[in-house]
């Protein structure tokens, strides 16, 4: 059962009179009753119906979004946003499903936790390859930010505002990530104020329903407790975060959990909260994918060696822990795709010989990736590693 999931709690069943006890015995056991966590907020539409205007799909009857579909701006939005859309699930998606049907099932991805550090808002590429999971912790630099309401859209702000919110996906769909430098301009109050925009539209478009969302912090224990809105809602740090309640249709009901929190050394040495939380994963399964190179520097050190001591696998690109800081005696690595260097001129100077030395090794057993991954992706071919805990 996982950290955060909806748990069950028995109720107590009634004490049993002497004369009625042959009558209450002939009655069904009572039935179990759902606990949610105490930071969760009620379930309502509200998200789920900002997801599906911000997405471009049609909302339900009684939605307070559905008058500002019949608008131009909302029409426009909708094609655009299917043709995005459709770069992913035609290019990409098949592929990613076949590999996480093949790679990441099994010991010791089965039950586990998943955990995806740098992430910034790609919930895409963490929840195609791990469906099912029920607990998913995405951790990044980016504010969370908050769900829209339609008065942040009516009038002449829809025509600037929803060109420049699918802008903010152009990228994850087309190239499979990010840019950072885009990230910088969009996410912090420019386009929107966090990454909840971005992930409500890739929830709705992967064919989730989101139940619920709440406005979270790490307390000292570790555990996600209940903040207010800050007036401030595009600041970011503090271990401020948000959390969507998520259901496919026929699925459990999951977690998706973002916290906004700066990952290096100077800022980790004090985040003692951060650190108990990650230890309340257990042994995750953590994703890294085009991390700039950051775990690469002596200056995210402790959150390298947290990866390293926590995790069960790690599910990564050569932008992730560098080959030479897997130890032999504790992990066993599958290597995927091909590796010669990073692409472009930016990364150069974190080339890895031994890893490139390691394809060249291995090349009997490197095994095929039928999609582009990474920073290059299309222009050189992309590589990913599962590092297993032996």
């Amino acid at each position: 059962m996982t950290r955060n999931t909806l748990v069950l709690c028995i109720l107590s069943t009634v004490a049993l009179s002497a004369c009625h006890a042959k009558e209450e015995a002939d009655q069904p056991a009572p039935a179990a009753a759902a606990v949610r966590a105490a930071y969760l907020s009620a379930t309502s539409p509200e998200a789920d119906d900002a997801a599906r205007f911000l997405a471009g799909l049609p909302g339900r009857e009684g939605s307070p979004w559905k008058k500002l579909e019949a608008d131009p701006a909302w029409v426009e939005h909708a094609a655009n946003m299917d043709h995005l859309w459709a770069l992913y699930r035609d290019r990409r998606r098949p592929g990613m499903e076949k590999f996480s049907k093949s790679e990441l099932t099994g010991t010791p991805f089965a039950g586990a936790n998943i955990w995806y550090p740098f992430s910034g808002g790609d919930a895409l590429t963490m929840l195609t390859f791990f469906p099912g999971h029920g607990d998913y912790a995405m951790s990044a630099l980016e504010p969370p930010g908050r769900v829209p309401s339609p008065a942040d859209f009516e009038g002449e702000q829809m025509t600037e505002r929803l060109p420049a919110v699918a802008g903010t996906l152009a990228s994850l769909l087309g190239k499979s990530f990010f840019v950072t430098r885009e990230m910088d301009r969009q996410l912090r109050g420019q386009v929107t104020d966090g990454v909840a925009q971005p992930i409500l539209i890739l929830l709705t478009r992967l064919g989730y329903k989101v139940l619920s969302h709440s406005y979270v912090q790490i307390g000292e224990d570790g555990k996600l407790v209940r903040r207010n809105l800050e007036a401030k809602r595009s600041a970011f740090g503090l271990n401020r975060g948000i959390v969507f309640e998520i259901q496919r249709k026929g699925g459990p009901v999951e977690l998706l959990e973002y916290t906004s929190l700066n990952l290096d050394d100077p800022h980790m040495k004090d985040n003692s909260s951060y650190k108990k939380y990650v230890a309340l994963l257990g042994r995750p399964a953590t994703m890294l994918k085009a991390t700039s190179y950051m775990l690469h520097s002596n200056a995210f050190s402790i959150i390298r060696e947290l990866i390293l001591d926590q995790s069960a696998v790690i599910v990564q690109d050569d932008s992730g822990i560098p080959w030479k800081g897997f130890a032999p005696e504790t992990w066993q690595i599958q290597l995927y795709g091909d590796y010669t260097k990073p692409f472009g001129k930016d990364f150069a100077f974190r080339t890895q010989p031994d890893l490139r030395a390691a394809y060249e090794a291995q090349r009997a057993t490197v095994r095929p990736l039928d999609f582009r991954m990474g920073y290059g992706a299309g222009r050189q071919a992309s590589n990913l590693q599962i590092a297993r805990r032996k």
